[in-house]
């Protein structure tokens, strides 16, 4: 088994583990912010699923750039607090 095959469960895992911090960082600090990462993090996994079950790859790249943009919206809403 290649180590990409072993990793990429336990790298879905832990994105998903940063998207629920991301919900109770926005739901129970009230921090916005959380709320982009948390779906930025859920959309990482998602790719890193679609990648896995071999779907095209204008579908990831859907997924990438919405992720990208989700992440972007966070730390602008992050700098723009300090």
């Amino acid at each position: 088994m290649a180590l990409a095959e072993m990793l990429t469960p336990v790298s879905i895992v832990i994105q998903l583990i940063i998207a629920i911090i991301g919900c109770y960082a926005g739901f129970k600090l009230k921090i916005e912010a959380g709320f982009l990462f948390a779906l930025t993090f859920l959309l990482f996994a998602v790719y890193d699923i679609t990648s896995m079950m071999g779907y095209g790859s204008d579908m990831l790249s859907i997924i990438n750039i919405i992720a990208s943009l989700s992440a972007l919206g966070g730390v602008y809403l992050l700098v723009k607090k300090a």
